[in-house]
């Protein structure tokens, strides 16, 4: 046969088993200490980065000049007269738009002063929209074009400038945007009150405040359900009609007097002498005699 030898293993002795036990320990250990290390240092680096923008973007820049209110309103008249329009009613686009904030950008990307988005910055060449005299300046002349192209019709302006040309061509008119309608009226409030009234009746037909929206009918509070089986029995039949019969019964016969007994009547002559004579006994029956043949 053949032989088969077996492999055995000899045991660790403690003290060879205890140093690889240290070495495993001590090589987690780098690993670990390592990428938490690594993981430190970019966290450090982005919050560093992040407050270098936010000081950036606190603190004016070089070049990009910061006026008071009193300097934006004296900027307001002069672009104003110089392309037509009412510094009243660009006053009143401002408000609405950035609360006179040259800081102020919305949720769609629109900047500066006036709301100026990228594109028609771009458009009315202005370089820096955060600039609040590029940015009345731009948004001055872009209310001028949309003056002259719808007439001067101020609701259609203002839709036009809030929602867009092709929104108001589509329309033919304010679009029936609630975001559209409201930035109407609210601009004219500020610049024209009549204007702002004429306005909402020409919008909302009428009612000078839009119309609220109808509640939902209320709903009946939902019923427990029953703990109890409900079932289900077949109606009874409704009774017969009783049915009466008529029976045919003879004619009743004259009254017969009952007869008298021997004790309600008097007794005659007769009866008593029947009742003295002394009884007389039967007489005693023959016996028969049977004839010879």
């Amino acid at each position: 046969m053949r032989d088969r030898t077996l492999r055995t293993t000899h045991p660790l002795d403690p003290g060879e088993r205890r140093r690889r036990w240290l070495c495993g320990l001590a090589v987690m250990t780098l690993t670990l200490g390592g990428g938490y290390m690594v993981a430190g240092q970019i966290e450090e680096e982005a919050a560093a980065a992040q407050l270098a923008a936010a000081e950036e973007a606190a603190e004016p820049e070089e070049g990009r000049s910061t006026l008071t209110m009193a300097e934006i309103m004296a900027q307001i008249e002069e672009v104003a007269a110089r392309h037509r329009v009412p510094p009243r009613l660009v006053a009143a686009v401002i408000a609405v738009e950035s609360e006179f904030n040259p800081r102020a950008v919305s949720p769609r990307g629109a900047q500066g002063l006036m709301q100026l988005m990228p594109a028609t910055a771009a458009h009315l060449d202005v370089q820096d929209s955060f600039d609040p005299r590029e940015n009345i300046e731009g948004g001055v002349r872009h209310l001028r074009v949309l003056m002259d192209r719808y007439r001067n019709d101020l609701p259609v302006v203002l839709a036009a400038y809030n929602a867009g040309d092709t929104a108001v061509l589509n329309y033919r008119g304010v679009p029936p945007y609630r975001e559209t309608r409201r930035y109407v009226i609210r601009v004219l409030r500020r610049y024209d009150r009549k204007a702002a009234r004429a306005a909402a009746i020409r919008i909302y037909g009428g009612r000078s405040r839009p119309p609220k929206p109808a509640r939902p009918p209320a709903r009946a509070p939902a019923r427990p359900p029953l703990k109890t089986r409900l079932m289900s029995y077949t109606p009874a039949p409704p009774p017969a009609p009783a049915i009466v019969q008529r029976v045919a019964y003879p004619a009743a016969s004259p009254a017969v007097p009952p007869p008298s007994s021997p004790l309600d009547r008097v007794p005659s002559e007769q009866d008593l002498v029947a009742a003295d004579e002394p009884l007389r006994k039967p007489a005693p029956a023959r016996p028969r005699v049977k004839e010879s043949p």
